[in-house]
């Protein structure tokens, strides 16, 4: 006798829009990887967002299957199929945050876990890519960033207009910068999966409440606190880097940076609640991010914002979680 199950499948189209959109999703940056390259880097949304807010998680699964199916074919008839698997990468942080939905988790749990599944798994891969092409994928990306760097001082040597001190200076700048990227790396490629993990979050956070009114992954963005506990990452971080010596004040240093970019996101977070708080016009509040996108010095007040929350509870979230618990 059939059961519920099977009259899904018998009344369920191969090609449904779900499905297309997968296809879309992982096809795109495969065929157009100059163009849409960028999307490689968002890939968990979709699949994230369809488990939410299926009515039918098995369903979903078999949405999700045929869709890398269809879009998989198309990677291979271009020939692009290393491509194709790093997209996938982004799969388990996709089923990761929905598991996290599943269980409630709070943002910060959700965000930790999926910063260790995906860092691991881009390990993994990179680790075995340059074990099957013969190329240290890290060496190599050094050695491309330190000759990028070499080729920009040279135009500026070749341009006879600059003047001799202004060259000087400039060739200084560069050889720290040649100098530091190799002690910061390890924190800027760290940083990446953070902010990939978090724009995910961000992303299927803000899509999940217009597609089905009433459901939500977690609480809206401008609440979203880590744990106390974690003001120690900063505080290590900078005992090693002034304190420590060889390869441990470089861990600082890469330290510092996923400090920073941790706390960016706090910051954010506390910032946009005081947008809404004070009713800052939608216009006004695009040129305010643009402005601190642009500066540095703004994305640094950001991060001490963030920090500074865990001891001051600026949005006194705090303080209402102890109203409503009493």
């Amino acid at each position: 006798m059939a059961g519920p199950e099977d009259g899904h499948q018998q009344d369920e189209s191969f090609l449904s829009i779900q499905v297309l959109l997968i296809t879309a999703s992982f096809f795109l940056p495969v065929a157009l990887p100059s163009l849409l390259g960028w999307m490689n880097g968002l890939l968990a949304v979709p699949v994230f967002v369809l488990l939410v807010v299926s009515t039918n998680t098995n369903r979903a699964f078999r949405q999700i299957g045929r869709g890398l199916f269809l879009a998989i074919g198309g990677a291979l008839l271009l020939n692009k199929v290393v491509l194709f698997a790093f997209g996938l990468t982004l799969l388990p942080l996709g089923y990761s945050l929905y598991k996290s939905v599943q269980q409630r988790e709070d943002p910060a749990i959700a965000g930790g876990k999926g910063v260790i599944i995906l860092g691991g798994i881009w390990f993994a891969f990179w680790m075995i890519s340059g074990a099957l092409t013969g190329v240290n994928p890290y060496s190599t990306l050094i050695a491309s960033l330190d000759e990028s760097f070499s080729r920009i001082l040279e135009i500026y040597r070749n341009n006879s207009e600059l003047p001799p001190d202004v060259l000087l200076g400039l060739e200084q700048i560069v050889g720290q910068i040649q100098k530091f990227i190799p002690k910061l790396m390890p924190g800027l490629l760290a940083g990446s999966v953070i902010i990939t993990v978090w724009l995910n979050m961000v992303i299927s956070n803000r899509l999940i409440p217009r597609l089905v009114q009433g459901k939500h992954a977690w609480t809206e963005y401008s609440r979203w606190q880590y744990p106390d506990k974690l003001v120690w990452l900063p505080i290590i971080a900078v005992i090693l880097a002034l304190a420590g010596r060889g390869q441990l004040q470089n861990a600082g240093y890469s330290l510092v940076v996923v400090s920073a970019i941790v706390y960016l996101f706090q910051g954010l977070a506390i910032f946009i609640h005081f947008l809404d708080k004070w009713n800052v016009p939608l216009l006004l509040r695009y040129l305010i991010y643009g402005i601190f996108a642009v500066q540095s010095y703004g994305i640094l007040m950001l991060s001490v914002l963030g920090l500074a929350d865990t001891w001051f509870d600026l949005r006194k979230l705090n303080q209402n979680e102890q109203i409503n618990n009493s």
